[in-house]
């Protein structure tokens, strides 16, 4: 090889060196690049999931919530459940009274100092705490008397503490008695016929309203 094809190799070799340098340097500039913006894409697509995730809860919390308002709670619960229990015991217990003013006869008397006749069909014997056989007492301190007074109590609403018994008597049978009473201050006079029941006790059959205790006893 001549001197001059020699230094014109020389020249040359240098001058590829270099594009060849500028080109690596163009693709791993590219290359650099591309690794940049897949990253990017990448960290995007894990934020956009991050916030999915995390706004999800939130959604599903705000149901939840809507749930629990538009529920009602227990305590509501039971507080409806107990008016219509209550409204339901006063319906049973207006029904039971029904029967009971429906049942009240009230009647004239050709007597004169009889004002009214008052009977009710649902009239019950008044609880006895008598056993055995049964004895009509008119001893004041005896049980079948207190019962007696008690039938009274129950009919007339004259406690015994403001009652004036003016007679308590047989009614002409050993099971039938009859009490003239009165208030303590005679507003209310009144003539109560009794039967008794056996094994339940004294049972009132008629209640007679006066108008005065002259010839009532």
């Amino acid at each position: 090889m001549s001197e001059r094809q020699t230094r014109s190799s020389r020249h040359l070799q240098p001058s590829r060196n270099k594009k060849l340098d500028k080109l690596l340097n163009v693709l791993i500039g590219i290359v650099v690049i591309l690794i940049i913006i897949t990253a990017t894409i990448v960290f995007k697509w894990q934020d956009d999931a991050g916030k999915a995730e995390k706004d999800e809860p939130i959604q599903e919390q705000k149901h939840d919530n809507e749930n629990v308002k538009d529920k009602p709670s227990k305590e509501q619960n039971n507080d409806v459940t107990g008016k219509e229990e209550k409204s339901a015991k006063e319906d049973s217990t207006e029904e039971t009274q029904t029967p009971e003013k429906d049942a009240t006869i009230e009647t004239t008397s050709d007597n004169p100092i009889v004002d009214k006749v008052i009977t009710n069909k649902n009239w019950q014997p008044t609880p006895t705490a008598q056993s055995g056989q049964h004895v009509s007492s008119y001893d004041d301190q005896s049980i079948d008397w207190a019962e007696k007074v008690a039938t009274v109590t129950a009919v007339t609403s004259i406690e015994k503490d403001n009652m004036i018994i003016w007679r308590m008597g047989n009614n002409g049978g050993a099971n039938s008695a009859i009490a003239t009473v009165s208030t303590k201050d005679k507003t209310k006079m009144y003539r109560v016929s009794m039967e008794w029941v056996d094994n339940e006790g004294w049972q009132p059959v008629k209640v007679e309203q006066l108008n005065t205790l002259n010839g009532a006893y």
